[in-house]
Formats: structure tokens, C-alpha cells, sequence
């Protein structure tokens, strides 16, 4: 064996040594033993490297590398933090987090559960529940939950849950009210998407002169915006650039 190799799982062993002693997750063993030199720097990056450093870079290269190696960590730390105390916050997160991982019946059943009492119309859970419906192709459910929402939270404002809005709407045949809720959150939404939205809708409406005009406008404000926001918004660009290529 080549003293590389020998290195190379003196330091593995080191590393689950550290496993056992800090009584980290089990799955880490087997990572290390069938994964060794790709393990080993995993390990490191995710569960030691944070230790010493909270950088915001450091946390985003951590969470990339855990959805890599260990994909249900996540998930399983939202469904231990609900378990242990059941308020809205862990509710929604756990709900988000399920539903990212494709159980959006599993995701409702918690927002539902915490749907209750003096939380029965809270915001955020609110907006997570109509995400839900609309990602079930329940549009009209999602409109009507994010109605409940603007009755009773006035004052709540999230640009995302007004672009669902607008999107369950038009989903649900409501072409005029859609287009109206778009043209509002247009105005402000940070990026492109509820623009571009809004054309497509124009176009469906059978206002294809406006909606011509609408990713126009688009086009020549992006000249104009920094090449970071160019870059950023390259999908909605693009797309843009193939419905007026199409034309």
C-alpha cells in the first residue's frame, strides 16, 4: 500500500474516531469508510469547519455539501425542532422543507395542524399552505387562502406571495383580477419575473400588442442595470428573447 493511501485512512479513522466521540450522526461512518478521500473533506466542511468559523460563505458551502452527502438532514433537523416545540415558525419550516423534498400531503398536514387557535390565520403559514395548493394544481384553494391572508394581515407584505397570488388566479381563469394583481406587484417586485409574468398573461388575454410592448419596456431597462442584475435575472431574460423571437 502506498504511504499516501496509508495517510489517507490514518485520517479517516481519525475522523470517525470524532464521530463516535462527539456522537455525531452514524451515517457519517459510512460516508467515511465507502467515500474515503471525498467523505473525509465532507465531513470536514460540514460538520468541523463551521466550528470555527460563522461566515455566511462558509454556511452556503456547508449546505450544499450536506444536500449532497446527506440529503434528509435537513428535513430530519425540521421534523426534530417541530417535534420538540410546535409553534408556527418550525411549523413553516418543517412545511417548506417537506414540500421540497416531494411530500407536499405531508407538508399541508403540518401547516394544518398549526393552522389553529389564535394562529389560525397566521401569515406565514398562510402563504405556505396556498404555495402548497398551487404546487398541487389547486389554483382557486391557493387564491383563496392568500384572500384569508389579506383579510385578517393587512399590514403583511412578502412580493412572492403577491406574484402567487396573481399566478393562482390566472390559473384559475381569473384573467382580469390576475392581470391587475400583476401590474401591482410589477411595480415593485425585485427582479423580472413578475414582468415577464405579466406579458404572458397580456398575450393570453388576447393584448398582444401590450404584452409586446411589456417585454420591450424589459429589454431596454436591462441594458441599462448592472451586469450583476443582467446575470441574475438570465432566465427571465432569455425567455423574454424567445417570445420575441417567436413573434
Amino acid at each position: 500500500m502506498r504511504l499516501s493511501s496509508i495517510i489517507i485512512w490514518a485520517i479517516q479513522l481519525a475522523l470517525i474516531i470524532h464521530v463516535l466521540k462527539t456522537g455525531r450522526s452514524r451515517y457519517w461512518i459510512f460516508v467515511l469508510i465507502f467515500m474515503p478521500l471525498i467523505g473525509g473533506i465532507a465531513y470536514l466542511v460540514i460538520e468541523i469547519l463551521p466550528e470555527f468559523s460563522n461566515s455566511i460563505s462558509g454556511q452556503r458551502a456547508a449546505r450544499k455539501m450536506k444536500m449532497t452527502f446527506d440529503p434528509g438532514a435537513e428535513l430530519r433537523q425540521h421534523q426534530a425542532a417541530w417535534e420538540q416545540s410546535p409553534n408556527t415558525d418550525n411549523a413553516r419550516r418543517y412545511a417548506e422543507a417537506l414540500l421540497d423534498a416531494g411530500k407536499p400531503q405531508d407538508a399541508e398536514d403540518i401547516v394544518n395542524r398549526a393552522l389553529k387557535g389564535i394562529f389560525s390565520n397566521e401569515p406565514t403559514l398562510l402563504l405556505t399552505r396556498a404555495r402548497i395548493q398551487f404546487t398541487q394544481n389547486r389554483p382557486g384553494e391557493a387564491a383563496k387562502s392568500l384572500e384569508t391572508l389579506r383579510e385578517h394581515n393587512p399590514g403583511f407584505r412578502n412580493t412572492d406571495g403577491e406574484l402567487l397570488y396573481a399566478r393562482a388566479l390566472e390559473a384559475d381563469g381569473q384573467i382580469d383580477k390576475a392581470l391587475a394583481e400583476y401590474s401591482a406587484v410589477a411595480k415593485h417586485f425585485p427582479g423580472i419575473e413578475a414582468r415577464y409574468r405579466l406579458a404572458l398573461c397580456l398575450k393570453a388575454a388576447g393584448k398582444q400588442q401590450e404584452s409586446i410592448r411589456t417585454m420591450e419596456s424589459v429589454m431596454k431597462d436591462a441594458k441599462l442595470a448592472p451586469a450583476h442584475f443582467r446575470k441574475s435575472q438570465k432566465p427571465w431574460l432569455d425567455a423574454i428573447k424567445r417570445e420575441l423571437a417567436a413573434l
